[in-house]
């Protein structure tokens, strides 16, 4: 469950000079700021009415707050890609960019202010590019830093979102509550205009990409879809076909040891920190069970240790990404795959 303290950020931002060159590749798709809107003070539903609206295969996504657990369907965010919360007086953003495949939660506060998010309609890497109602800066959603405005070069911090199904989210979150269709807006909520995500035909599904992209790599396909992690001005991406997999990849990154597990219950990646009583453990799937190798305690997919010595232990969550290969490597080269390929 995320913090509502914003943690600090480890990635080096580029310099203003590379943001300057990403600012000048921005494409213009004719769309106007606002013009897809962003939801601020949003309605909710209890799941059990929400479910009267939703497929069990719809996409949906989870944010757990502490106190408060919210389920964003995808086909509402499709049509808005930024909703604007406050909770307990700190204003948080749920970020989605369909294009790109992008699930990102952010902090709301851009340097000393605290704001809000909308679309600007333009995009880089086919990547929706927001940008702050304080300053105006834009801000690339995958990158979170701004690339132009007074709050160039300044970056968000971020917190963990999860993408899983309808049937799933309904299951793990009986008490949670649901985004409204009843946004103020006149869209249509049931359908989705690029396709279904359980379509092998649709844009989510096919190797095409629409708009261009800074850089192309082929160590996986366009569309394969990646936990993106950066650290100590690094950049990472787990294939989530990988950690599905293994069950559990454990792997650092610069001094920092993580585990990515493949949470059964809810079939999505999680990543978090293998620190448990002030030491580094390594993790294993064994009978269905998430196992330490030290001690063998068992482990939830939410990162806690319900059995065994280490139980109570709470690994502290990483803010990964969800997006699409071709998105992420086109905002860094250099990004290297885990497992090293």
């Amino acid at each position: 469950m995320l913090s509502l303290s914003p943690a600090a950020s480890h990635a080096e931002a580029p310099d203003p000079a590379a943001l300057r060159r990403m600012a000048d590749q921005l494409v213009d798709t004719g769309v106007k700021p606002d013009q897809i809107p962003s939801l601020t003070k949003p309605a909710y539903l209890p799941v059990a009415d929400a479910a009267l609206s939703m497929d069990d295969e719809d996409q949906v996504f989870v944010a757990r707050f502490p106190g408060a657990i919210r389920i964003y369907p995808q086909r509402i965010m499709v049509y808005h890609e930024v909703v604007n919360e406050e909770i307990d007086g700190v204003r948080v953003s749920i970020t989605y960019s369909p294009l790109s495949g992008g699930l990102v939660g952010y902090h709301a506060r851009a340097g000393r202010f605290d704001t809000s998010f909308g679309v600007s309609g333009s995009l880089l890497n086919a990547n929706t590019v927001l940008f702050d109602r304080a300053t105006g800066s834009l801000w690339p959603q995958l990158l979170g830093i701004a690339i132009e405005g007074p709050m160039l070069g300044t970056k968000l911090d971020r917190f963990p979102l999860i993408w899983t199904t309808w049937e799933r989210a309904a299951r793990a979150y009986p008490d949670a509550m649901v985004l409204s269709r009843a946004t103020g807006f006149n869209r249509r909520y049931g359908s989705d205009p690029y396709g279904s995500y359980s379509s092998r035909d649709s844009y989510y599904n096919t190797q095409q990409i629409t708009y261009p992209v800074l850089n192309r790599d082929n160590r996986l396909p366009p569309k394969e879809r990646i936990a993106a992690l950066e650290q100590d001005g690094l950049y990472y991406a787990l294939p989530h076909s990988v950690v599905r997999r293994e069950g559990a990849v454990n792997f650092s990154l610069g001094v920092t040891p993580m585990v990515a597990v493949w949470d059964r219950k809810l079939a999505t990646v999680r990543v978090y920190e293998r620190i448990a009583a002030e030491r580094t453990v390594d993790f294993f799937i064994q009978n269905d069970k998430l196992l330490d190798k030290a001690t063998h305690s068992e482990w939830s997919y939410d990162g806690e240790a319900l059995f065994g010595v280490l139980r109570g232990a709470v690994l502290p969550p990483v803010a990964s990404m969800d997006c699409m290969w071709f998105a992420w490597v086109g905002f860094f080269p250099n990004a290297e795959i885990i497992p090293r390929q």
